[in-house]
């Protein structure tokens, strides 16, 4: 049976699912320290001067990504109250770090407050990423959860969605290139 909803199939869903967590533990991916990925349509607006890997290096930067987005409502169908829930199971709070105030948006409910994602995403179409730190406990223990409810499958969960909001909970904010 092939999924449709939002008219993508199973192997995109499945693409999104292995960029979200397996693509990081591949054993070929083993040898290297950085990956950059492109998407098909991805595009250089200007020519690249100096050398990515060996700035990120330099810097100790684990994450670069090309520009901000936000998703569509119906591609990210419950990914938040899961990421929740997730966070609630580990005593995490998503207000208490800086990225995670910036792409959420407080809400009132009850008189208490409580944060909702806006659905900002950091777009990998271009990025690099530093492989040991995807490949960490704390990234992959995030991946496993979301990947245990079978939100790639049922609601096309993207790549982008995970990694955003991993690198926004996790992340201090001068990690990031």
């Amino acid at each position: 049976m092939e999924l449709e909803l939002g008219g993508h199939g199973v192997g995109y869903r499945g693409m999104c699912r292995f960029r979200s967590g397996p693509m990081f533990m591949q054993p070929v991916m083993s040898a290297f320290d950085y990956a950059w990925t492109l998407d098909t349509d991805g595009y250089f607006p200007a020519d690249i001067l100096s050398d990515p890997f060996e700035r990120m290096w330099r810097e100790e930067k684990v994450y670069s990504y090309s520009h901000v987005s936000r998703d569509q409502a119906s591609a990210v169908q419950h990914f938040w109250e899961f990421c929740r829930l997730y966070f609630e199971s580990k005593k995490m709070d998503p207000k208490s770090t800086k990225m995670m105030r910036r792409i959420t948006d407080a809400l009132v409910l009850r008189d208490t407050y409580w944060h909702e994602w806006n659905r900002v995403l950091f777009m990998n179409d271009i990025e690099i990423t530093k492989l040991s730190w995807f490949r960490g406990q704390q990234y992959q223990d995030f991946f496993s959860f979301l990947d245990s409810v079978g939100g790639f499958w049922l609601y096309r969960w993207g790549d982008h969605a995970v990694r955003t909001i991993a690198v926004a909970m996790f992340l201090d904010p001068a990690l990031l290139m």
